[in-house]
């Protein structure tokens, strides 16, 4: 008995706030967003009191420097990797410690690591290697657009002949830019 007549003294004390009133949301004013973005999580306005509360703000979205390859590249020219190393040493240190096998070189390919592919296949990692559904470790990058990865992989062996599960060669998955680059690469090879 006791314990309901708390229960039902709790309900009439929640049922007597105005929740909406509290949160400045009662009547017709109507939330705005202050920065505009889709989504926003901006702060809800308070109803006005004694002091005005400062705006919201949002901090801004740092987003990394994506690579970009040099656009003008004399037809003899080795890959941009070469180019970007000299300028920042840090690209001829692996991301992280990548195990020495075909699946450690299928991550380092996701990453984009290009120092870590380099040291894996130094080491001996078969630049031929497929995983389980018979995608080559040259589809990957390819699929990943990663140009530089690509043509060091075609340099250490990597084959263009070997079909994924969908019948297609490292060369039908590549994008055109890609195409064309390794293309170049067989000739002069």
């Amino acid at each position: 008995m006791l314990f309901s007549n708390k229960v039902n003294s709790l309900i009439e004390e929640v049922s007597r706030l105005e929740i909406d009133d509290d949160m400045g949301l009662g009547g017709s004013e109507t939330m705005e967003c202050k920065c505009g973005m889709p989504l926003c999580i901006c702060v809800a306005p308070s109803k006005s009191t004694d002091k005005p509360n400062p705006p919201a703000t949002v901090a801004p979205v740092v987003l990394p420097q994506l690579k970009s390859e040099t656009s003008a590249k004399s037809k003899g020219s080795t890959s941009s990797s070469n180019a970007r190393s000299a300028l920042n040493p840090g690209l001829d240190t692996p991301q992280r410690d990548y195990e020495a096998s075909g699946e450690g070189l299928r991550e380092a390919i996701k990453n984009g690591d290009i120092a870590g592919v380099k040291k894996l296949l130094k080491e001996g990692v078969d630049a031929n290697y497929r995983d389980k559904q018979g995608m080559s470790v040259l589809h990957l990058a390819v699929l990943f657009n990663q140009t530089d990865i690509a043509l060091m992989l075609m340099d250490h062996g990597a084959s263009l002949e070997y079909k994924n599960a969908q019948g297609e060669t490292p060369l039908d998955c590549a994008p055109a830019t890609l195409q064309y680059k390794m293309r170049e690469k067989m000739k002069s090879t």
